[in-house]
C-alpha cells in the first residue's frame, strides 16, 4: 500500500523493520541498498544504527568491509548465516558483542535477476533459526525488494521525465498506429498545440504537403522492422506555416522483442539552414570573385585568343570588298567558301567568349561528362601563355598519348588546371632564377590517371602545407588575393571523386601538385597515386 501511495523509501523500510522488531523480537536489523561503487547504503532507525556500527563502513565488493553478512549476500545473492564469532565478522564483532548478540542472517533482496542489496537480521537467541523463521525473514526481503526496484524505476523515469521535459528539442512518443501517447514542453511549444490537443491527436498532425505519401510509407516500414530513422523532414505547425526539422525516430521493443512504441526527437533547423543557404551564395560569390582574378591574370591570352579569328574575319571580310571594288563576281562556291570560313571564326569567338563565361560564372547545370585531360591542358595553356611568357616562364609538358577519360565537367576541370597554373607562376615570380619552369605531366599509374603541375620556384613549408587548401588562407599580400584558389581545386577534384596532394620538391627546389582522378572506365578509386 505504501509503494502504491508513493511514500518514501526509508518510510517504507521503516514500516517493514517495525513489523520485523514486533514479529520476531530480534535484537538488530537493517537494510542494505547496494550501492555502484561497492558500497552499501545502510536504512534502519537513526538511533540503534548509529549505536550498533557507528564508524563501521559496509561494502559488498571483495573487501574486509565486504566478508561480513550484507556484503556476502549481496556479493553472493544467496542466504548467509554467520555465529559472530566467525572471522569474517571480526569489524563487528566488539559493536554486535554490546547488544549480546550470538549470530545474525542477511537475506539477499532480488528483483528481475537482479540483487538489490540485503535484509540483515541479528539475534540473542540461540533457537531462533528455524526453517519457519527463515522462510517468514525471506518474503520480507522479497517484500523489500519489490519496494525497492519499484521505487527506484519511480524516481529514473521521474528524472528522465524531468530531463525530457527539459531539452529544447521537441521529444514525443506514439504507439503503433501513431497515436500520441506523450510530448514534451517543446513539442507543444514548436507545434503551437496545447498537451489536451496533442495527447488526443495522432502524429501525422505534423505532416506538410512538401513531401509525398510515399515518403511517409517508407519511413514507417523503416521504423516498424524496428529501424532508427534519421533524415530531414518538413513539419506543419498548428497555424499552418512550416519549418525544417532533423528527426530521429527510435523504434521500442517489449520483452518478446515487438516494436510497440516510437520515440521521436525533433529539432528545428530552420535557421541553420537559412545560414547554411546564406553562407553558400556568399562562397559562391566569393569563388566568382577569385575566377575573376585568375580571368585578369589571362586577359592578355584570351586578348590573343580572340584576335586570332577576328583578323581572320578582317581578312576574308577584306577580300569580299575587294572583289565588288573591283565589279570581279566570283564563283558562287567560292563565295559560300568564304561565308563558311566566316562562320567558323564567328563560333571560334562565340566558343571563347562562352568559355570566359563560364570560367566567372560556374557550371551549374552542366553534367558530369568524359573529359579529356590533355585537351583541357592544352585549352588552358592558350589562355595562359602570353602570360607565362611575359614572366619568361617556360612550360614543359609530358603528356600520355591515348590517356582515358575521366568523368567530370570540363569547364571545372580547365578552372583546376588554370588555378594551379596561376599558383606556379605567382610563386615563380618571388624568385630570380633564370631558368623559371612548370612541368604540366600525365599519364596512368595503379589503374588511376594522373596530373601533375609542378614548378621549380620557393617550394613550400610544412607549417603552410597543412593549411594551403583551407578556404581564405593565403601568404599573398591584402588585395593580391582571398585564398580561395587552392581551395576551390581542392572542392573541384572531390567533386570529381579525386584527391589531391601537394609536396615539396626536395632536393630540388618547388612544389608538386598531383591530382589522381578514378578512370571512367576502370572506375579506380584514386588512391595511393604519390
Amino acid at each position: 500500500v505504501k509503494v502504491q501511495e508513493e511514500r518514501p523509501l526509508e518510510e517504507i523500510i521503516n514500516l517493514a523493520y517495525e513489523r520485523i522488531k514486533e514479529i520476531f523480537d530480534v535484537r538488530l536489523l537493517w537494510v542494505g541498498r547496494k550501492e555502484s561503487d561497492g558500497s552499501v547504503k545502510l536504512f534502519a532507525p537513526k538511533k540503534e544504527l548509529g549505536e550498533s556500527v557507528k564508524g563501521t563502513v559496509l561494502r559488498w565488493n571483495d573487501s574486509p568491509e565486504g566478508a561480513g553478512l550484507t556484503g556476502a549476500a549481496i556479493r553472493t545473492g544467496k542466504f548467509q548465516l554467520m555465529n559472530i564469532e566467525d572471522p569474517r565478522m571480526l569489524l563487528w564483532h566488539e559493536q554486535l558483542a554490546n547488544y549480546s548478540i550470538i549470530s545474525g542472517a542477511a537475506f539477499p533482496l532480488k528483483s528481475s535477476g537482479s540483487i538489490l542489496g540485503a535484509l540483515t537480521v541479528f539475534t540473542d537467541d540461540r533457537d531462533f533459526w528455524t526453517k519457519r523463521t527463515v522462510v517468514h525473514l525471506n518474503q520480507f526481503a522479497q517484500q523489500i525488494a519489490l519496494a525497492i526496484h519499484v521505487i527506484t524505476n519511480r524516481q529514473q523515469l521521474r528524472l528522465l521525465t524531468t530531463g525530457m521535459e527539459s531539452v529544447v528539442n521537441s521529444i514525443v512518443i506514439t504507439n503503433q498506429s501513431g497515436d500520441i501517447q506523450w510530448v514534451n514542453p517543446a513539442f507543444l511549444k514548436i507545434n503551437g498545440y496545447n498537451a489536451a490537443e496533442a495527447m488526443v491527436s495522432n502524429v501525422r498532425i505534423l505532416e506538410s504537403c512538401k513531401h509525398s505519401r510515399l515518403f511517409y510509407k517508407s519511413i514507417r516500414q523503416h521504423i516498424s522492422m524496428g529501424r532508427i530513422w534519421w533524415g530531414e523532414i518538413v513539419n506543419r505547425r498548428k497555424d499552418g506555416s512550416q519549418y525544417t526539422s532533423e528527426t530521429t525516430i527510435t523504434p521500442v521493443r517489449d520483452e518478446a522483442g515487438e516494436v510497440t512504441h516510437f520515440i521521436s526527437i525533433i529539432q528545428d533547423i530552420t535557421e541553420r539552414k537559412r545560414v547554411e543557404s546564406e553562407m553558400l551564395e556568399a562562397r559562391a560569390a566569393i569563388a566568382r570573385t577569385e575566377r575573376l582574378n585568375a580571368l585578369g591574370t589571362m586577359a592578355a591570352g584570351i586578348a590573343h585568343e580572340i584576335n586570332q579569328p577576328l583578323n581572320s574575319l578582317k581578312v576574308l571580310a577584306d577580300g569580299m570588298l575587294y572583289w565588288y571594288e573591283q565589279g570581279t563576281v566570283p564563283e558562287i562556291s567560292d563565295a559560300m567558301d568564304t561565308m563558311q570560313e566566316i562562320s567558323k571564326q564567328a563560333e571560334r569567338i562565340d566558343a571563347i567568349i562562352k568559355h570566359m563565361r563560364s570560367i566567372i560564372y560556374g557550371s551549374r547545370v552542366e553534367k558530369s561528362v568524359l573529359c579529356n585531360i590533355n585537351l583541357a591542358i592544352e585549352e588552358s595553356l592558350l589562355l595562359m601563355d602570353s602570360q607565362l611568357l611575359s614572366r619568361d616562364i617556360k612550360v614543359k609538358t609530358d603528356l600520355a598519348a591515348a590517356l582515358p577519360p575521366i568523368s567530370g565537367n570540363s569547364t571545372q576541370l580547365e578552372q583546376v588546371i588554370i588555378n594551379l597554373l596561376v599558383n606556379a607562376m605567382q610563386a615563380l615570380t618571388k624568385t630570380d632564377k633564370p631558368d623559371k619552369q612548370i612541368t604540366i605531366t600525365t599519364g596512368v599509374e595503379k589503374g588511376d590517371i594522373f596530373l601533375s603541375i609542378s614548378d621549380n620556384g620557393v617550394g613550400i613549408s610544412k607549417e603552410i602545407k597543412s593549411k594551403i587548401f583551407d578556404p581564405f588562407f593565403t601568404t599573398k599580400f591584402a588585395g593580391e588575393g582571398m585564398g580561395l584558389g587552392l581551395s576551390i581545386v581542392h572542392s573541384i577534384v572531390t567533386s570529381f571523386g579525386a584527391q589531391i596532394k601537394v609536396k615539396d620538391n626536395k632536393p630540388a627546389a618547388g612544389v608538386t601538385f598531383r591530382i589522381g582522378f578514378p578512370s571512367a572506365i576502370s572506375k579506380g578509386k584514386g588512391e595511393n597515386f604519390l
